[in-house]
């Protein structure tokens, strides 16, 4: 596997005065990476087990990458391009699917590239610092929302019935419980639960105060007392996914871009109080 990468930062004070100054800083990184040989014996390697009976696995092919997501898709019509359609034991229409098991890559795991935007302001003794971090690129799959979609439990299904049918790339399935009995649950149509891993979010968050040098001699005592406020994970500015992105099954090769059940991430807010003596 050949890695290819570069990372730049940058930092700058853009103002500086004897009360107030901002301090900036900007990075940037971006990490291709591509197979380029396997072992002669293999053409295609699956890591995890290769027994998991799943809509997806993470497969290793000669010219493709690490992270990349192989699953079920649509079976497609070559000419237009459109969903191909079969009738159910009830003569409902229902979308294809193409082959059996997972042989179609759906997507990649891994960003174009990742930006993160640091700034501090200090006005006296007030510091007020920020970090806005942005994930742009790559593929995610919720298999949380496609277990959900079958049982019919989604605010997605409850919009589809009360319309009477399921929009998908301009196509219309009027037959609700059809389409999502055959794209949803574990072992569904993994390319309608691939999202967009893209978003930015408010990282950090923290407000401090330091007390001035003028009163703390008069303690006798304190050399220093600060004061601040942290919070991390705030918000988010943009994301497509139903899930945080970051908060995927597994940080290790099996699991990478894929959510099943899995815990939301938590926003959480501490404050410190330092003494110096």
């Amino acid at each position: 596997i050949q890695n290819q990468g570069v990372e730049i930062s940058l930092g700058i004070t853009p103002v500086m005065t004897e009360d107030f100054r901002w301090k900036t800083s900007f990075n940037f990184s971006t990490n291709k990476n591509k197979v380029i040989e396997l072992h002669p014996d293999l053409k295609t390697f699956v890591y995890g087990d290769e027994g998991f009976s799943s809509s997806y696995s993470m497969r290793l092919v000669e010219g493709g990458a690490l992270g990349d997501i192989y699953g079920k898709a649509f079976e497609r019509d070559e000419a237009t391009g459109q969903i191909v359609f079969s009738k159910d034991e009830d003569g409902d229409l229902v979308p294809n699917v193409v082959g059996s098991g997972n042989t179609v890559k759906v997507g990649n795991s891994n960003p174009d590239f990742m930006l993160g935007w640091g700034n501090t302001l200090t006005y006296k003794g007030f510091s007020l610092y920020f970090l806005i971090d942005a994930r742009i690129g790559g593929d995610v799959m919720s298999l949380t929302q496609a277990d959900l979609d079958s049982r019919g439990v989604t605010k997605e299904t409850a919009e589809a019935r009360d319309r009477g049918y399921v929009e998908y790339q301009g196509q219309r399935f009027e037959n609700v419980k059809g389409f999502y009995g055959t794209t949803g649950g574990r072992n569904g149509i993994s390319e309608y639960y691939m999202y967009d891993a893209t978003n930015i979010r408010l990282r950090e968050l923290s407000l401090g105060y330091s007390f001035p040098q003028s009163l703390l001699a008069k303690t006798k005592v304190f050399k220093g007392i600060d004061l601040s406020l942290v919070a991390r994970n705030l918000f988010f500015f943009y994301k497509d996914a139903p899930f945080d992105p970051d908060a995927t099954l597994s940080v290790g090769n099996n699991n990478q871009g894929i959510d099943v059940f899995g815990m939301p991430t938590t926003r959480n807010i501490g404050f410190n109080v330092k003494f110096t003596f």
